[in-house]
């Protein structure tokens, strides 16, 4: 126990450590916006110059900070939540691996030196999703993953077509412009990455890794790499490949909230909202406004991170349940945990004078300025409702309802505190903060009143709706009857999530391992082993090994006479 404590506050240290650094050498350029590059060479082929780019600016150094402080409280968070875990140490080296990785796609111009960090992150991210070892784990750690790999071929296919330009950096693409089906290739690559439709299936999977992973993941690294790339690339994003991404990104916010609507489990509710505020960073790029997609980025990381440390110490303190129907009162058992997942509510849903307040309304009214017709502003605001929506129950179910959880023990632990209020002074100031420090935060944007309130007023409408659902019994929609609303199959259809995990999740990954299976069988085991492998070799060293047997068993005798009679004729006619 006190080698693996050594290791963990060893590894959170540094990692607080190194964000305080952050901190006080990037306010120059988070205050003023500057910009440093620098450049390592490391040859040139005839015009062609292969180099490493470090760049930093406001967006990378604030997002890079953001990533290593809610990493240092997830490790903090660990210490309490995988404290009997044996393997404790490898837990730590991934993590910190995923960190590094994370970093170096964010420090890194350059489209081939991003690949590092990329595949750093996919095959991490394997690695963490089947930590546990068992069938579940490693049948989500195979639909990430190979959903994932999409991703990769598109990028490496990138990769090979700009050679032509003479240069993968960011900033030289953005002058020479790039061909309209290369774009398409990074824009589809990236959506794999931030699991976007058709490819979301893969992201509630991903909830078989342990809680302080899915904190991390869900937060501010894997999922959030897809929107990272595409902010470095926005300038280079025509108007075409711009309504693309805007179609996707409004079906992605619905599928979201419905999803999250019928589900029930703990978990899989964080992640379903972490799909819809992904779709509403893809919704704020398709307008052109990737200063705002960097702020929604930065305040959603914080209260998504501190959302799941809270989920996480509901399911340790009762023993692994999930299933949000049977807590009851947690209010009254969990003050301190439940307090900050109020917070982190009401930042999701975009309460005023919330963290999530100041960038998502920011968002939408720059939506709405960009001149939505009546049914883009009505695919924007209903899925904002259906957030406030499944928020409200999902803090109702757990606090307030009649349910039948019981409590291994609680205890009150510095490591869970100190964790889960850093991250909650952030989801509640931090967007104040950054807003004074970052002039592109703090656009003014003019709009007309009703639009103007019409953020507001769906927040209120969801909440509204959520209570009459789960509070009156009076109401013809109460719990009861909200079920018998919906026919059993579109109940089902919305918590399978539009029954995308059959067609763009077992489906491929039954494809893709049927066919290794095959290749397995055919190839590997097969005429390969037989002819040219293992088998082929056994069977002629033991022919070859049975014939001098017998050769030196049977004329062992002969053998030896006619050496006899060599030696003996040598002497003779000596």
């Amino acid at each position: 126990m006190g080698l693996k404590f050594c290791v963990t506050y060893k590894a959170c240290m540094s990692l607080f450590l190194l964000s305080v650094m952050i901190m006080f050498m990037g306010s120059y350029f988070v205050y003023n916006c500057s910009e440093l590059i620098l450049d390592l060479e490391l040859c040139c082929f005839s015009n062609f110059l292969v180099s490493i780019l470090v760049y930093f600016d406001w967006a990378s150094i604030l997002f890079s900070f953001v990533v290593i402080l809610i990493s240092g409280c997830v490790m903090m968070f660990s210490f309490f939540y995988m404290s009997e875990e044996m393997y404790l140490n490898r837990f730590v080296w991934l993590v910190m691996l995923f960190v590094l990785s994370m970093n170096l796609l964010i420090f890194m111009p350059n489209l081939l030196s991003l690949m590092v960090g990329w595949d750093g992150l996919g095959i991490v991210s394997f690695l963490l999703v089947i930590y546990y070892q068992n069938k579940e784990s490693l049948g989500a750690g195979m639909i990430t993953v190979l959903m994932n790999r999409i991703g990769d071929v598109l990028f490496i296919m990138s990769i090979g077509l700009l050679s032509v330009e003479g240069s993968w950096n960011f900033s030289d693409l953005a002058e020479v412009g790039i061909p309209i089906f290369l774009i398409g290739f990074i824009i589809v690559g990236s959506m794999t990455k931030s699991a976007q439709i058709p490819f979301s299936a893969w992201l509630p999977a991903a909830m078989a890794a342990p809680t302080p992973v899915s904190a991390l993941v869900h937060s501010s690294t894997l999922v959030t790499a897809g929107v990272y790339v595409l902010i470095r690339f926005s300038s280079s994003i025509s108007q075409g490949w711009c309504f693309f991404l805007l179609s996707v990104s409004c079906m992605t916010l619905l599928l979201a909230g419905l999803s999250a609507s019928f589900e029930y489990d703990l978990k899989k509710v964080i992640a379903l909202s972490t799909l819809s505020q992904l779709g509403v960073m893809m919704l704020i790029l398709s307008v052109q406004a990737s200063s705002v997609c960097v702020f929604h980025l930065t305040t959603h990381a914080l209260f998504k991170a501190l959302m799941f440390l809270c989920a996480g110490a509901v399911i340790h303190f009762s023993g692994g349940i999930q299933d949000s129907r049977f807590f009851s009162g947690l209010w009254f058992k969990l003050p301190v945990v439940n307090s900050w997942l109020v917070v982190s509510c009401l930042s999701l849903m975009g309460v005023p004078f919330m963290a999530g307040f100041y960038s998502k309304d920011l968002v939408l009214e720059k939506c709405m300025m960009s001149g939505f017709s009546l049914f883009g502003l009505f695919m924007i605001l209903f899925p904002t409702m259906l957030t406030a929506f499944y928020a409200c129950r999902f803090l109702w179910s757990m606090m307030m309802e009649e349910g039948s959880s019981s409590f291994c023990s609680f205890y009150s632990s510095w490591s869970l505190n100190i964790s889960m209020s850093i991250l909650g002074l952030g989801a509640i100031i931090s967007g104040w903060g950054m807003e004074m420090m970052v002039g592109k935060f703090s656009e003014f944007i003019f709009l007309s009143g009703p639009l103007k309130m019409s953020t507001l007023a769906s927040v209120f409408i969801g909440v509204v709706l959520s209570i009459s659902v789960f509070v009156s019994s009076k109401t013809v929609m109460c719990f009861y009857g909200y079920k018998k609303l919906f026919p059993m199959f579109l109940e089902h259809m919305g918590s399978k999530m539009w029954f995308l995990p059959y067609t763009s999740g077992y489906m491929p990954a039954k494809l893709a391992l049927g066919s290794c299976s095959s290749s397995l069988l055919t190839l590997d085991l097969g005429w390969v082993e037989s002819f040219g492998g293992g088998k082929m070799l056994s069977s002629v060293s033991s022919s070859s090994m049975k014939v001098n047997y017998f050769m030196q068993s049977r004329f062992m005798g002969f053998y030896l006479l006619c050496g006899i009679l060599v030696v003996g004729s040598f002497f003779v006619f000596m």
